[in-house]
């Protein structure tokens, strides 16, 4: 083979090999260009404290807490001359502080009762988990301390999960305390939480209105059948369940609950 065919061979390979590569490069950035890019979705904690800071009145929005427990209320001042007290609203988990149902009603029929009202921005963090118990214990400690200094009583109103986590608060911290409260559709977890809920419950020494509605899942009612039964038992006194008729997304229904707390807290003597 002559040195001239050699050497031909070599640069028609060189040219294929660069052919190649480039190829190779250019596929590269194709592929680069046209792969998706994985956008982690944004806490649901953060888009209800977005919410929160975009509602339409501003002056209701609070930043309680120091800078490692900040959290958001929605507040809302009494509207009458007689101040009864404060109440703490706690919405159920994965649901806003201005609930457009049950929540957001309670806070303006109470602030028309004299009750000020605090509605907490929500946990979106199981409530199962060390950390979404620590933080729902700051957030009672925050709002004792914010609240210290008014007169009148402490209305505590929990809803859904919530119920049985801050129960288990309250009864394993003795400094944060409350006049009463008021149980939302409570449900637990799982049932071993169901049967801690029920007697931690009866530990308390503030009385409690349970409230439930007659369309809830059959696991709700099941649970609050249960607790009826157990207050029964020990003839706790100063417990009342009451089984709620209607939609609970219905005005009326909702009003309706109001009309109950605002009823129960009058035999209580508030008013």
């Amino acid at each position: 083979m002559s040195k001239a065919l050699v050497l031909l061979l070599l640069s028609t390979l060189s040219l294929q090999i660069y052919a190649e590569e480039n190829n190779t490069e250019d596929n590269k950035g194709k592929n680069e260009a046209n792969k998706p890019t994985i956008t982690f979705p944004i806490s649901q904690q953060r888009m209800f404290d977005q919410d929160l800071t975009k509602y339409s009145d501003s002056n209701e929005v609070a930043w309680l807490g120091d800078k490692d427990n900040r959290f958001l209320t929605l507040w809302r001042e009494q509207t009458t001359g007689n101040v009864i007290g404060t109440s703490w609203i706690f919405a159920d988990t994965y649901t806003s502080a201005n609930n457009p149902n049950i929540i957001q009603t309670l806070r303006y029929q109470l602030s028309d009762k004299g009750l000020h009202t605090y509605s907490v921005s929500p946990l979106s963090q199981p409530l199962t988990s060390a950390h979404a118990e620590q933080r729902l214990q700051a957030q009672l400690l925050t709002l004792q301390d914010k609240t210290a200094s008014q007169i009148g009583k402490r209305l505590l109103i929990l809803q859904g999960a919530n119920c049985q986590a801050i129960i288990n608060i309250l009864v394993n911290n003795p400094d944060v305390y409350v006049d009463a409260i008021v149980l939302l559709s409570a449900h637990s977890p799982t049932p071993e939480l169901a049967k801690q809920f029920m007697s931690q419950m009866h530990q308390l020494n503030a009385p409690i209105l349970d409230l439930y509605a007659q369309t809830e899942s059959l696991a709700v009612i099941d649970e609050a059948n249960k607790r009826h039964t157990a207050a029964t038992r020990i003839n706790q006194g100063n417990y009342r369940q009451i089984e709620v008729i209607g939609l609970p997304g219905q005005v009326e229904t909702q009003i309706a609950t109001s009309q109950m707390i605002y009823g129960w807290l009058v035999k209580l003597g508030w008013y």
